[in-house]
C-alpha cells in the first residue's frame, strides 16, 4: 500500500534536514529553524507479508534477466502512476 494514516506505526526513509526560517528569525531575535523529513519511502508496520519464489517464478526471471530491454520494463513498472518522467523514475 501506499499510504499511511494518522495513527498508523510507519518506518520513513528519507532525508532528514533543517530549514532556516528567516521570517521568524526577524521575529524573535535568534535563529529559528524548521526541520523536516523528505520521504523517500513510507512503510506502515503491519504490511509485511513473506513471500516465496516458486520454481516458475524464478525461470520468469531468469527468461526477463536475458531481454536487452529489461532496463526500460522495469522503470516503466515503478510508480505506474508516474507517466512520461522516465528521468524523475
Amino acid at each position: 500500500m501506499d499510504s499511511a494514516r494518522p495513527g498508523d506505526e510507519v518506518e520513513i526513509t528519507g532525508i532528514f534536514m533543517n530549514k532556516f526560517d528567516y521570517g521568524a528569525n526577524i521575529k524573535h531575535g535568534f535563529p529559528v529553524f524548521q526541520t523536516i523529513i523528505e520521504a523517500n519511502n513510507v512503510k506502515r508496520y503491519g504490511d509485511e507479508q513473506i513471500v516465496e519464489l516458486t520454481d516458475e517464478d524464478k525461470q520468469e526471471i531468469r527468461k526477463l534477466s536475458k531481454k536487452p530491454n529489461i532496463a526500460d520494463i522495469f522503470f516503466e513498472s515503478i510508480a505506474p502512476s508516474i507517466y512520461g518522467h522516465k528521468f524523475i523514475k
